[in-house]
């Protein structure tokens, strides 16, 4: 078969049409799944190394995906005789229908920069990766399964008119698979029952996709188009990806804000369900069956819904339950989908933010919709700056803690407000072996016990305590224990523990204590929610243009993103803000130019090494592992490990906000010590949103 042929109508049926997917529909998809690929041998078994979009992918992209193998198989007549000498010299015309396969494996450092088809047109000539078949390749064939049987994942966009055959054969030798069909084969008999099991899903792409079509292939008023090289042009509105690769999306709730009413969602004349026309339709308040578009399957989350079935032709499989038709008239088929759990009222939780700072606690656990910063406290007036101009409907009080007016203005809007939830890291200086004889009557653990004064006062439903991790084993824990007796005694379950921020996609691999204490139950700590480290290369890697002293507080972006965390951190910004390097001595910069990327200071002379005690100062970050810990002096070269993995400076505060996962619509205000201060002191919003998370999970139902 002719690579990417999406319809290759002339290996598997009458029509001689052959359609290609396009370069950027393959790199935009796989885009999402790169750490998914590390280290796996990928088949593309409807291929043909010189006309696919996937082998070149693949090619391209060999090393930052860490293959461990690629293998494309093409079918009997591909073009690709007429591109290339094989491995044994003979050159074959394409009336002998032979059938190919390219190999390739263990790619050295000078060929992991393919970038150009004339570059993988050299290597594919010159390395003997193509050879021919026995067969005539078709995916079936007992030679195209052994290959099969050796991949660990299967990317390709079969014939139509062959869709399910590869798929059940994928699923007869449990692989995974990244797979470009027509959205009707969502509702195929071998298919449903996957999707409706949760064993098969929807990519990212689902709708409109754009492929190249032969020179002959006759011109169309709509979906048709030449480009300014001569290439005819087809779209289809009704591709889609399929795959069993884990994906983002699958694991996020719809959010939903209708409400059910008879004379918007009229029932099916055949089968007890109501039709919703359109996704942001669904109603919250419906107990029922309802019938949703295909599109629906883009958003479903299987611990919200339950796939009931499917309204098409009400025959084809044991799921299509009925063909849908409203007041006589049959409409286009639908899957049938029905809540898990009615809806239950949820508990809102307000919070109170003591010694704020700028604001990252309060930040990360407003990104769970039930919580919301009322009230903030802080003694730094530039760190309430930044926050309120992040949070602008947050009451901000600027003063000391200990201060009698103070308390008493905190208080007040508090109770206005109805604050019923605590947040804060309160400092615990008297917190070391010298302060063990008083424990928490030692004075210099004042701010502690004015933390819990508040507790006292207002009596929240919960709060959390976020403390350096040293708290809970100074002693061998007995300051950790006077915390919990305290605690305890005012009528809280308490849970504690140490939280690594990089197991909440945080790229960084920081570690606070964590103390969360409600009235209602224990709320244990949250668990890892991250499959795979996100890092520095992950967080950063689209910054990466700026020299000593170069940037601005406000500019363009310049680059596109090249990670899902890069995305996420950039949805909603309109302008890149705070990424400005810091103007470094020379004598610095000459250091970092001794400094090979992703080293450190074992690469300088000893005449330059300094009196640093530290060994990680002068350090680069690693662009594949999460960044050690970010501190208020990031911006120094020489503090610690926190200089760019290649360029010579240490990481802008933009960068170093990106490792503690602020978002880029998270803007810092004031001088730049303070904004070090800021970015440095916060608790990363990803982690504090993973505790909202977790309180919302035992607590929310009320």
């Amino acid at each position: 078969m002719s690579g990417n042929s999406i319809l290759n109508k002339a290996r598997y049926s009458d029509n001689t049409d052959e359609w290609y997917t396009d370069y950027d529909t393959v790199a935009e998809e796989v885009f999402h799944y790169a750490s998914q690929f590390y280290g796996k041998t990928v088949l593309c078994n409807c291929d043909d190394p010189y006309e696919s979009a996937f082998a070149k992918y693949f090619l391209k992209n060999f090393g930052y995906l860490k293959l461990k193998k690629l293998i494309c198989t093409s079918y009997k007549g591909s073009r690709i005789v007429e591109k290339f000498k094989l491995q044994d010299n003979e050159r074959c015309d394409i009336d002998n229908q032979y059938a190919y396969v390219m190999i390739v494996e263990g790619l050295s450092a000078d060929m992991l920069s393919l970038c150009s088809d004339e570059a993988i047109d050299a290597f594919l000539r010159t390395q003997g990766n193509v050879q021919k078949l026995k067969g005539n390749g078709d995916f079936r064939s007992d030679e195209c399964v052994a290959y099969l049987k050796e991949a660990d994942i299967v990317c390709t966009n079969p014939p139509f008119s062959k869709f399910a055959d590869l798929f059940s054969l994928l699923v007869k030798y449990k692989k995974k698979y990244l797979l470009i069909g027509n959205q009707n084969a969502i509702t195929y008999k071998e298919i449903f029952p996957y999707i409706k099991s949760g064993q098969a899903w929807i990519g990212y792409r689902f709708g409109d996709m754009a492929f190249k079509v032969p020179d002959d292939t006759a011109p169309r008023k709509t979906r048709f188009w030449i480009d300014e090289s001569g290439q005819k042009w087809r779209s289809l509105g009704n591709a889609m990806w399929l795959t069993n690769l884990d994906t983002e999306r699958k694991h996020l709730s719809l959010e939903l804000t209708s409400k059910y009413n008879p004379e918007q969602y009229p029932k099916y004349d055949n089968y007890d369900a109501i039709n919703v026309k359109k996704v942001s339709e669904i109603p919250m308040d419906y107990p029922g069956i309802m019938g949703v578009p295909l599109t629906y399957l883009k958003y479903h989350n299987e611990e919200q819904f339950e796939i009931v079935g499917e309204a098409n032709h009400g025959s084809d499989n044991e799921f299509d339950l009925f063909k849908p038709k409203i007041d006589g008239k049959e409409i286009f088929k639908r899957i049938l989908i029905k809540k898990k759990r009615c809806p239950v009222q949820v508990m809102d939780f307000r919070i109170l933010d003591l010694f704020c700072g700028a604001g990252g606690m309060s930040y990360g656990m407003e990104q769970n919709r039930h919580f919301t910063t009322e009230v903030a406290l802080d003694f730094n007036e530039k760190a309430l700056q930044t926050f309120k101009y992040n949070m602008p409907a947050t009451d901000t009080v600027f003063g000391d803690i200990n201060d009698d007016a103070v308390k008493a203005t905190v208080i007040e809007l508090c109770r206005k407000r109805r604050v019923n939830m605590i947040i804060g890291g309160p400092p615990c200086q008297g917190f070391s072996l010298k302060g063990k004889k008083l424990g928490l009557d030692d004075p210099r653990n004042f701010l502690f016990n004015e933390y819990l004064r508040f507790v006292e006062i207002l009596q929240p439903e919960v709060f959390v305590i976020e403390n350096v991790k040293a708290l809970l084993s100074t002693s061998a824990g007995w300051f950790k224990d006077q915390i919990i007796d305290k605690v305890s005694a005012m009528g809280y379950f308490v849970e504690h523990g140490v939280l690594t921020a990089s197991d909440f996609g945080v790229p960084q691999a920081r570690q606070r204590a964590i103390f969360i204490c409600s009235k209602k139950k224990s709320v244990p700590l949250p668990v890892q929610t991250s499959e795979r480290p996100v890092t520095v290369r992950d967080a950063i890697f689209d910054l990466a243009y700026l020299n000593s002293n170069e940037g601005a507080f406000e500019q363009e972006y310049t680059t596109e993103p090249t990670s899902d965390y890069q995305i996420r951190m950039r949805k909603g910004s309109k302008k890149l803000f705070n990424h400005k390097a810091s103007n470094h001595a020379k004598i610095a910069i000459k250091k970092l130019e001794m400094i090979p990327a992703e080293c450190g200071k074992e690469h300088l002379p000893a005449e330059l090494v300094g009196n640093q005690q530290f060994s990680g100062t002068w350090g680069r970050l690693k662009w594949d592992e999460p960044s050690p810990t970010i501190d208020t002096r990031f911006d120094a070269s020489s503090n610690g490990t926190n200089n760019h993995p290649f360029l010579h400076r240490a990481i802008t505060p933009r960068e170093a906000a990106r490792i503690q996962s602020f978002d880029d619509k998270f803007v810092f205000i004031g001088p730049k010590l303070y904004i070090r201060q800021q970015i440095g002191n916060a608790v990363p919003p990803l982690m504090a949103k993973a505790i909202a998370d977790q309180i919302c999970r035992v607590l929310g139902a009320e």
